[in-house]
């Protein structure tokens, strides 16, 4: 095969791309033995809203261009920039001690994966211009229903995040109604239901004042007596009552609804399930999970979010469907004389017929090469200690005489709410926004505040990084214990004073 110059400057040679990536190579495996020693801590952003987050201004300045380069850089300060710089500002997600939200720590081996796609840098829109990793999406699809108890017939689609996944889901809802422009639909989700939800309604053509809020029961999941109610109360107003968005694993407190019973009800009353299980979704591959999530291989679609519960970079998403043929009647749109022939084979599939998007990277490669390296087992240990440290953490926390820890009558995802005792609420929730600016401003882990209906302010630590093991844990309550200790030396001079 004939080979020629591309007559471009931009065309790198082979001692030039070597000389790149061992450059890189040496910056990242520096940031990653910083990272391992305790170099960075766990959030820049401590103790601080981000409001009122000057140092975040700062830096935001010092990297603003408002002009386009007109002549090259070199790449050493180029990368300067990048890991001195750039990265030394805002939340680290990758540190072992993230333990607000829910922690995304972004494996090395999928994001090899990554790179290895965008260097190849295939069409995947259409199973004819590649075959193989059509394939390879494909089989990560399949895994993924596997591990949520879907069988024959079920397929889905990679995202780049859950709220696209959730948009998708709602989209198959709407048209699968009949009311395809939405204008009688009806939407209910719980009260610790993700926001992406009324956004999502909004993009598939739902009136957001028809996204219904459903109140939660004492454990914090969805009351299906109040479900029920709602829906009758709609239908008999001439509505159409279309979705119902179950969550499996709330942020707040990783609460998951009663999915054998919610969809029990949508079967009766002919309403599509979709359930939000971007938190939770994959924990039903270890055993206490398949337990929590009972009922999920029941939705008629779901949301999942493998940069969370299989600890993939952020960006690794999907929306999984019971029945494929909904998916495709939802987003099949007519080809294009320029676009290879399309193919109704279920077996070779052209994803532009199942999502949203006609151009689109290959994304499968970011799940498929560490789950093919390392087998499901050694996620599901992963998943399992999680939930084995965040029962220690509770037990531990729960010691404290100065502390609350949220109890919960069911089992949850690994999240754990504590707050200060104090004689009024008031006091209580002041008392606890201190105590979690103290133990942030340690730098050690971030954990970050959340409200709940009914005991206010709390503490919120999410247990859910690859890399959390029990030393962060132990931390964790170290920075507890000092921070209470300082609270009270405060309080002490306070009174002296």
């Amino acid at each position: 095969m004939l080979s020629t110059p591309s007559g471009s400057e931009l065309e790198l040679a082979r001692d030039q791309m070597r000389e790149m990536l061992d450059a890189v190579a040496d910056r990242i495996m520096d940031y990653q033995d910083r990272m391992a020693g305790g170099g960075y801590p766990a959030s820049y952003l401590q103790d601080s809203e981000p409001a009122d987050y000057d140092e975040g201004r700062r830096a935001s300045a010092l990297l603003r261009e408002d002009d386009v380069p007109r002549v090259g850089s070199d790449l050493d300060s180029l990368l300067s920039d990048i890991f001195e710089r750039v990265i030394t500002n805002g939340m680290v997600h990758p540190h072992p001690g993230m333990l607000s939200h829910v922690p995304s720590g972004g494996l090395f081996q999928a994001a090899v994966g990554e790179f290895i796609a965008r260097i190849l840098n295939r069409f995947v829109g259409v199973w004819a211009a590649t075959p193989g990793f059509t394939q390879i999406e494909s089989n990560v699809i399949r895994w993924f229903c596997t591990m949520l108890g879907y069988g024959e017939g079920s397929f889905g689609y990679l995202t780049t995040g859950g709220s696209i996944a959730n948009f998708m889901g709602v989209r198959c809802a709407v048209d699968n109604s009949g009311d395809t422009g939405g204008r009688l639909a009806t939407v209910y989700v719980s009260d610790q239901g993700h926001f992406s939800v009324e956004k999502a309604a909004k993009l598939a053509g739902v009136d957001p004042c028809r996204v219904r809020t459903i109140g939660t029961d004492d454990n914090y999941t969805m009351d299906v007596d109040q479900l029920r109610d709602r829906v009758e109360h709609d239908r008999g107003r001439g509505l159409t009552p279309t979705l119902v968005v179950a969550t499996a694993g709330t942020t707040n407190t990783g609460a998951v609804d009663d999915l054998r019973s919610i969809s029990e009800l949508c079967r009766r009353q002919n309403i599509w399930l979709h359930t939000d299980a971007c938190f939770g979704g994959f924990f039903g591959i270890t055993e206490r999970g398949r337990k929590l999530l009972a009922g999920i291989e029941e939705s008629d679609s779901v949301a999942v979010d493998a940069h969370k519960s299989l600890f993939l970079p952020h960006g690794t998403s999907a929306l999984l469907v019971r029945d494929r043929t909904n998916l495709r009647a939802a987003f099949e749109v007519p080809g294009a004389s320029y676009i290879p022939e399309l193919t109704d084979d279920p077996e070779y599939v052209d994803f532009c017929n199942y999502g949203p998007e006609l151009t689109r990277e290959v994304r499968g490669l970011t799940a498929w090469l560490p789950i093919k390296m390392h087998g499901i087992d050694a996620f599901t240990d992963t998943l399992d200690q999680k939930l084995d440290l965040a029962e220690r953490l509770s037990a531990c926390l729960a010691t404290f005489e100065e502390l609350e820890v949220v109890a919960r009558e069911r089992t949850h995802l690994p999240v754990i709410n504590f707050r200060v005792r104090a004689a009024t609420p008031e006091e209580s929730a002041e008392r606890t926004e201190q105590l979690c600016k103290l133990i942030c401003a340690r730098a050690n882990v971030y954990v970050t505040t959340t409200r709940l209906p009914r005991e206010g302010l709390v503490i919120r630590a999410c247990v859910m990084h690859h890399r959390t093991g029990p030393l962060i844990v132990d931390q964790l309550l170290e920075d507890v214990r000092g921070s209470l200790k300082e609270m009270t030396q405060e309080a002490l001079s306070h009174d002296i004073h």
